[in-house]
């Protein structure tokens, strides 16, 4: 479906990789490979918006439609996501309208398939304030938390006491850090994900498929990571990373924290992993969003003991119903 816009700009949305235009790998949330990660999944209907000025492509984002429940039907069960600002192709472009126009273009497309939206890991909590607005979105103030990995002190003098404790200790215990090079054991490692308490507190891990496309057309293809902890063979943790350019994004990341407590399987993970990203050159660690603007909570104020940055960010809600968006504005504005 096409949009026509001011500025000679066109949208059009896809649902189909293959209809797209080749497009460069720019913001890691916004790559086409985005369909691939996303595939074979009954309940997940991706999407890409482009927006075009004459036959160039100028930007693109990427949303994914999901229903809560693969068993349940109707645009009441159904939500539309979003990550990150979009890619921009057109360094030359007014980034600002065109967000506008992606924000405007994706309402019109979704808002009689989904019951909300939401927009998430900004990094910026300005960025596109007015066409959020302008649509009907409220926003809720979250904590990005991110670590610079070229800063003249490396990240070992950035950790805490405590935290350099905890990795020695884990050292010392001889826990070690390896990488997921092949299919072996990827359906053991998703159900030690999927069973961490981490996502029992937040929202459920995504199915196994999801897991599976992300080491295929990711892992394989130097787009990511995925890192283990491992202690006399046993796994005990991991890291899940995602590659844009000169960022390392976490997607996931969990330990066995029960169980081997005193192995800090976390911290210890986390650690070797940022370390990990500072020897192969990038310059940013992005926890991304980490909870509501509060530096005191419990996983903001963990994540900063490893020498990182809170920064003040924003996600941004619209519900399809005029009542309740009415109502939730007035709740979180």
């Amino acid at each position: 479906m096409y949009y026509s816009q001011p500025m000679n700009y066109q949208v059009k949305t896809y649902y189909r990789k293959e209809e797209i235009p080749p497009l460069n790998d720019v913001k890691f949330f916004h790559y086409v490979s985005s369909f691939d990660w996303n595939r074979n999944i009954s309940f997940y209907r991706p999407l890409m918006l482009v927006v075009f000025c004459g036959e160039k492509p100028v930007a693109a984002m990427f949303a994914l439609i999901m229903r809560i429940n693969r068993l349940l039907y109707g645009s009441i069960f159904r939500r539309c996501y979003i990550s990150q600002q979009p890619s921009f192709y057109d360094e030359k472009a007014n980034k600002i309208a065109v967000f506008d126009l992606l924000i405007s273009s994706l309402v019109k497309e979704v808002e009689n398939k989904v019951f909300f939206i939401e927009y998430r890991n900004l990094n910026d909590a300005v960025f596109g304030y007015k066409g959020f607005r302008e649509n009907g979105f409220y926003s809720v103030k979250w904590i990005n938390v991110r670590n610079s990995l070229q800063r003249k002190r490396k990240i070992w003098d950035q950790l805490s006491s405590t935290r350099k404790n905890q990795v020695n200790k884990a050292r010392r215990k001889g826990v070690v850090l390896e990488e997921l090079t092949s299919h072996d054991n990827l359906r053991e490692i998703y159900k030690l994900i999927d069973k961490s308490n981490n996502w029992k507190m937040s929202n459920k891990f995504p199915p196994y498929q999801y897991f599976e496309n992300f080491f295929n057309c990711y892992v394989l293809h130097g787009k990511g990571k995925i890192l283990l902890s491992r202690h006399n063979e046993k796994i005990i943790g991991g890291i899940i990373l995602g590659f844009e350019q000169k960022t390392v994004y976490v997607l996931y990341f969990w330990g066995k924290e029960k169980r081997y407590k005193t192995y800090h399987p976390t911290v210890f993970t986390i650690y070797s992993a940022m370390e990990l990203a500072e020897k192969e050159g990038y310059e940013y660690f992005d926890f991304m969003d980490s909870g509501y603007l509060n530096i005191n909570a419990g996983k903001p104020r963990f994540l900063l003991q490893f020498g990182g940055k809170p920064k003040s960010t924003r996600r941004w809600y619209r519900f399809n119903w005029g009542l309740l968006n009415f109502l939730a504005k007035k709740i979180y504005d």
